[in-house]
């Protein structure tokens, strides 16, 4: 017998150190080639670590939620023959698993291909991925094909369990997206100094254009999510205020200024709050937007978006209104120097040519680092943006 040790590979993007999500099998777990053998977080995006060849787990060098460094040890493999140049091979897998939503490879026997959120869907409605058929390329799994197979909406996580189902004093680690949320919020609340202003929008108009444009792209056998509005809406802005399109080094105080307006939009995970960015948002067309939207959110869902899609953010935008939200303050992503919250569209009574009207009203509210950016400044922007969004004609 022949004893392997697994090591972390490249990544790429630059990146240097990961952590351990979750461990996918146990120490005696027999595991065959290309077997996901545990999970990695790098910068928010989840990679699976497979399995170089057949063997069995011996040893795990790691714990869940440990950060480790590029090259070390994650586990041991007990193989009846020596495994060669597998270790390089595999090195490659995750880094291509980041980089694009499925694999085209066939699963080895016995493996299942699928992404952590689809494994992790599939645990909580209790279904056995073996069972499975995958619809993706190369038989991979999606969430649409495990819900396909089971019936009734997954449990909930142990972080929003009702409270009678919490045992008193009972701990929860956090791990993955909400330990790196936590990190970047907290990191966000200590250094930027962050000002918000409110402003209600008459959305009329918006959503006139939005339904048109969404009646266009069913006929044509294509979605059109509403956020590929407001992201045309913000570039727009930002080409006017090119403040708001920058990053702050803060080590050296310097502002950098930047000439593509990439986007993120946050989106609502099972795992916690992932903001996916829609880069060159300022040089795309309408439908081109709608479509790079609408991947990137159904990745970031699924927990496919890879690490490309998650870094480059120059600004970002958080849509409430899904969540009944109305408004409130959010807090700026570093390097960033400022966002827009878009709340729920409601109607409500307002004064328009001396009458009592009811409109359909849009809450906005415009953050920004006030190290960076001055009061009339965020006025002004908020004016423009305000400007962009009741009269999104000019948008097309």
């Amino acid at each position: 017998m022949a004893r392997f040790e697994f090591k972390l590979p490249d990544i790429g993007e630059g990146l240097a150190e990961a952590e351990v999500a979750k461990w996918l099998v146990k120490v005696g777990d027999r595991v065959v080639e290309d077997q996901p053998v545990l999970e990695m977080m790098t910068d928010k995006a989840a990679v699976e670590i497979p399995a170089p060849g057949v063997g069995v787990v011996v040893e795990q060098r790691v714990a869940e939620g440990e950060v480790v460094k590029i090259g070390a040890v994650l586990y041991v493999l007990e193989t009846e023959a020596r495994i060669g140049g597998m270790h390089e091979q595999a090195a490659e897998r995750p880094k291509a698993d980041a980089q694009a939503p499925a694999s085209s490879a066939p699963a080895a026997e016995g493996a299942v291909l699928a992404p952590p959120a689809v494994r992790k869907l599939a645990r909580e409605l209790g279904i056995d991925l073996a069972r499975v058929h995958g619809s993706g390329p190369g038989g991979r799994i999606s969430a649409d094909d495990v819900k396909r197979h089971g019936a009734g909406p997954p449990a909930a996580p142990a972080a929003t369990r009702a409270a009678g189902a919490i045992e008193s004093g009972e701990r929860i680690p956090l791990r993955g997206v909400r330990r790196r949320m936590a990190e970047t919020m907290a990191e966000s609340a200590r250094s930027i100094a962050h000002v918000t202003g409110f402003h209600e929008l008459d959305a009329g108009e918006f959503q006139a254009v939005y339904h048109r444009l969404r009646a266009e792209a069913q006929a044509a056998g294509r979605r059109f999510p509403f956020d590929a509005l407001l992201v045309r809406a913000a570039a727009a802005a930002l080409a006017r205020h090119p403040i708001f399109n920058s990053s702050l080094d803060s080590e050296r105080m310097e502002l950098v200024m930047h000439a593509r307006a990439n986007i993120g939009v946050a989106t609502a995970t099972p795992d916690g709050l992932i903001v996916p960015v829609v880069s060159d948002a300022g040089t795309r067309s309408i439908d081109e937007l709608a479509a790079e939207v609408d991947r990137l959110a159904a990745a970031a869902r699924e927990g496919r978006a890879s690490v490309a899609d998650l870094r480059g953010g120059t600004f970002t935008i958080s849509n409430t209104g899904a969540w009944r939200g109305a408004q409130g303050t959010s807090l700026i992503r570093p390097p960033e120097v400022a966002l827009v919250a878009f709340g729920r569209i409601e109607e409500k009574a307002v004064v328009r040519d001396g009458r009592v009207v009811a409109r359909p009203v849009m809450p906005m509210s415009v953050t920004f680092d006030h190290r960076v950016i001055d009061g009339e400044q965020g006025l002004t922007f908020a004016l423009t943006l305000r400007s962009l969004v009741e009269e999104p004609e000019q948008l097309l």
